[in-house]
């Protein structure tokens, strides 16, 4: 399969995962519209791919994606600079140790792990729909296992714990990756989700001393690189081993039942009901 001309978007790719997805991707000839919010990585990320894949067609988005807002402008700069959309990684995510709200009054967790995947993706569809046989991929993870959704208390609003609320969003991202993948049968888009592994990078570094130290103490211990954690996420974008194929969830680039919870027909329904309110 060759990726000359054909356009990727990841979101969250000044780091970890996204930033080496975005690598292997350039280096496989893919432009790419790489979505970042600190303007200083940006420029130095840019530039640091551009070196190593010798690919000029890389262009940085700047937006804070926890932002309903920032969604919205950015999902237009995409628009105007791109007349097609071959992929849409959706990666950028985070671990909120402590409760905290957006400018917006969304819970951070809620308004960046799920709510920017389902805002940007729906506004980049019709983009996305037009063009022939098109992904959207959304980084998920194991995470989700054994946990639920309380629609009623959604956001956590009444007792937050940070760990439950990122398993809750992992969650969301699985399910609204199946309605998606529903609502997208009979066109040539597919809808895909994945677990990438306990990767060691950034993640939760930006929470306090304590949650930063127990989790470099856990990466230590058991997880895996970036090269291995970005792999399903390209398998994904790039391998002719999954054309067609949608509404699956994916580990070590293989196909995997994912929760009971997260097949729930009615609730991936409500889920995107919901978020749809929310964003209203």
């Amino acid at each position: 399969m060759t990726h000359q001309n054909k356009v990727c978007i990841i979101s969250g790719a000044t780091d970890g995962i996204g930033k080496e997805a975005a690598v292997n991707l350039a280096e496989m000839g893919f432009t790419l519209g790489l979505v970042g919010r600190n303007p200083k990585k940006i420029d130095s990320t840019l530039s640091e791919i551009q070196t190593k894949t010798d690919n000029e067609n890389i262009k940085f988005f700047q937006a804070d994606l926890s932002i309903i807002s920032e969604v919205q402008r950015l999902a237009d700069e995409i628009q105007s600079t791109y007349d097609k959309i071959n992929v849409l990684l959706n990666n950028a995510g985070a671990y909120f140790s402590d409760f905290g709200k957006t400018v917006e009054g969304f819970e951070n967790t809620f308004a960046l792990n799920h709510l920017s995947y389902f805002q940007l993706t729906d506004l980049l569809l019709d983009s996305i729909k037009s063009t022939p046989n098109s992904r959207i991929v959304n980084v998920a993870s194991d995470a989700h296992f054994g946990t639920n959704l309380n629609f009623d208390k959604l956001q956590g609003f009444d007792g937050y714990r940070g760990w439950p609320a990122y398993c809750k969003s992992k969650l969301c991202n699985v399910m609204f990756t199946y309605e998606l993948a529903r609502r997208l049968k009979g066109c040539q888009t597919t809808a895909n989700c994945l677990h990438p592994g306990f990767v060691n990078t950034n993640f939760g570094n930006n929470n306090k001393t304590s949650v930063r130290m127990s989790l470099s103490a856990a990466k230590a211990v058991g997880a895996i690189n970036v090269k291995k954690g970005a792999l399903t996420s390209i398998y994904l974008a790039s391998s002719d081993e999954v054309e067609g194929i949608s509404g699956k969830y994916f580990s070590k680039c293989k196909s995997k039942q994912s929760s009971k919870q997260s097949n729930v027909i009615k609730d991936q329904q409500r889920l995107w009901s919901v978020s749809e309110e929310f964003l209203s």
